[in-house]
């Protein structure tokens, strides 16, 4: 008999609360390969993060025939209503965590993510250089007077980021502008 090819009793916790809100039964084979790498799932019209699963492999699960995801729910707002400190943004909020000092990461223009990003204080797309500098500046100046753990550096022209804050107000090594400071969350 193929090992994936039956149920898994698969328990749902709230990692806010600490409770089971739900349980299910799913075939094997219809579960993730590994939860090693993020994982994300929609339940009951919500969209929710898997913070933790035991056992964290499908053929694990299939093994034991039981598996507990530990999922915290995924929060959205209108982005006209966040307040921004910067103008890039990583692909993942943990992109940070494998990175040398020496190494770059490209990131994102919010601009060009987001509806009508002059209402939360972004520069339209397609501004010039100048004008994103600019911005960029006054933002990096708000996010400078705070002593954050973790930030780093980027350059919001050329679209690069680094975890080394020694870095700071230092040329760019791709246009030479200033590096400004940047949050990783």
């Amino acid at each position: 008999m193929d090992l994936f090819n039956h149920k898994v009793e698969v328990t749902f916790v709230d990692d806010a609360t600490g409770g089971a809100f739900a349980s299910a039964g799913m075939e094997a084979a219809d579960l993730p390969e590994t939860f090693a790498i993020r994982t994300s799932l929609r339940l009951v019209d919500s969209d929710w993060s898997v913070v933790h699963a035991e056992p964290r492999t499908r053929a694990e699960c299939a093994k034991s025939g039981a598996l507990t995801l530990r999922l915290r729910k995924i929060e959205t707002m209108p982005t006209d209503e966040i307040a921004f400190s910067q103008l890039d943004i990583t692909e993942n909020i943990d992109d940070n965590q494998n990175l040398g000092k020496d190494e770059w990461i490209a990131t994102t223009q919010l601009n060009s993510r987001i509806p009508n990003p002059e209402a939360a204080g972004l520069p339209a797309p397609g501004a010039d250089a100048d004008e994103v500098y600019r911005a960029a500046l006054v933002m990096s100046a708000i996010r400078e007077s705070i002593p954050l753990p973790d930030d780093g550096v980027y350059c919001p022209i050329c679209h690069i980021a680094s975890v080394d804050l020694a870095k700071l107000r230092t040329p760019c090594p791709q246009c030479g502008r200033e590096l400004l400071k940047f949050g990783w969350t």
